[in-house]
């Protein structure tokens, strides 16, 4: 009676994995005929049951009709599940765990690379279209997709960390970028952007701490450089960003962004010295800077831009001493006057081939209106103005 009874329960757990066979298969069946709310109600009812709970092929089954409703167009399959891409990866994850042979494997990781690919489609075409949000999102679960695979997907890392400080959510900038640490991926850029993020922060500790990490790794690249100038300017260490330029113009002079930042660092030094002697000599050093990096880049706007803004600031301070003067000093206000003109004549070439070359830079057009106005070019400052009121 007793051999009887335990036959009973065999034949029945049998015949109940039996059954539950037969709701995966059609939970599939109803798949492959693209009826995805009849799949997914089936297949959800077949890994509830404790006899099919630890079946491979019914979570792999299970991440197929998942993500087909996470792609899918008709609103009502898509409106199934708004958790749908998630609860396809965690089957998929499952299917994995339960299968030690990985029989299904090959057939997952083809669905998660095609998912993967629809996703860095759809996140390049979001970047293109100035969406970066959108795109730090779609790069960020493309790595998510890959990852169920026991893939690191590098690539869609960066690319996530670089869309997220696009859309200034610097936090996800970290998380992405030390991701990368980990995984050992190492560039010169990576860390130039890490500490920068923490720069714009205001975090002068991990700035300074990824840059130094930076150095250490690549000692000689430029941009590792300027990255650590960078922060030495933002946190007031001017002098050590100075010999930072210095030291590194002894072994290469070729590189017109390292003389253009040696030249906003002069250009600093004069706008914030009291000392008339001090101001003139770094305004003299910075235009030689200036004028090396145009040397080297004659289309570098920056360079041209910054030039033609130091005369002028140098001519707006020599305004303040002649506003500073007394009525009887008419000879010395006259002698400041002319200097005043000077400078501004000078700047106006440089700013004229900047608008050259950024026609709707509104800077650079205000300043060449102040430049025009104060030396009675009438028929110039006609001409600047109408190119203003035509972006207004």
């Amino acid at each position: 009676m007793k051999r009887f009874a335990f036959l009973m329960v065999m034949v029945l757990s049998v015949t109940i994995a039996f059954g539950q066979k037969n709701v995966r298969q059609t939970a599939s069946n109803y798949l492959k005929s693209g009826k995805l709310d009849k799949a997914v109600e089936a297949i959800n009812e077949c890994v509830a049951n404790p006899a099919t709970l630890e079946d491979a092929k019914a979570w792999a089954i299970r991440g197929h009709i998942y993500l087909k409703i996470a792609n899918s167009t008709d609103e009502a399959y898509a409106a199934l599940d708004p958790d749908a891409l998630k609860k396809g990866l965690e089957s998929y994850q499952k299917a994995i765990e339960f299968d030690p042979k990985k029989e299904y494997f090959d057939e997952i990781f083809v669905q998660l690379s095609l998912e993967r690919n629809n996703l860095y489609n759809s996140a390049v075409d979001a970047y293109n279209k100035g969406d970066f949000a959108k795109s730090m999102k779609d790069f960020a679960s493309a790595v998510d997709v890959i990852a169920v695979s026991g893939v690191a997907d590098t690539v869609a890392m960066l690319n996530t960390a670089y869309c997220a400080s696009l859309a200034k959510d610097y936090e996800t900038a970290k998380k992405y970028y030390l991701m990368l640490l980990e995984q050992g991926y190492n560039t010169p850029a990576l860390y130039v952007s890490l500490s920068d993020i923490y720069r714009v922060e205001g975090d002068k500790e991990n700035a300074m701490k990824y840059i130094q990490m930076g150095k250490e790794v690549y000692p000689n690249d430029p941009d590792v450089f300027l990255g650590e100038t960078s922060v030495f300017l933002t946190f007031d260490l001017t002098d050590r960003a100075l010999q930072n330029l210095l030291t590194y113009i002894e072994t290469d002079t070729t590189n017109f962004s390292v003389y253009f930042a040696l030249g906003t660092i002069y250009d600093k030094i004069a706008n914030d010295s009291v000392s008339d002697e001090v101001r003139e000599d770094a305004v003299n050093k910075a235009v030689v800077a200036y004028m090396k990096s145009l040397e080297l880049n004659p289309e570098y706007f920056n360079a041209l831009y910054n030039i033609g803004a130091l005369y002028v600031n140098t001519a707006a301070t020599i305004e303040i001493k002649m506003n500073a003067l007394p009525l009887d000093k008419e000879a010395e206000y006259n002698k400041l006057k002319a200097e005043l003109t000077n400078y501004l004549g000078l700047a106006a070439p440089y700013l004229e081939q900047a608008t050259i070359m950024q026609p709707e830079d509104g800077n650079t057009l205000q300043t060449l209106r102040l430049i025009y106005s104060r030396t009675g070019q009438n028929e110039k400052l006609k001409e600047v103005n109408a190119k203003i009121d035509a972006l207004k």
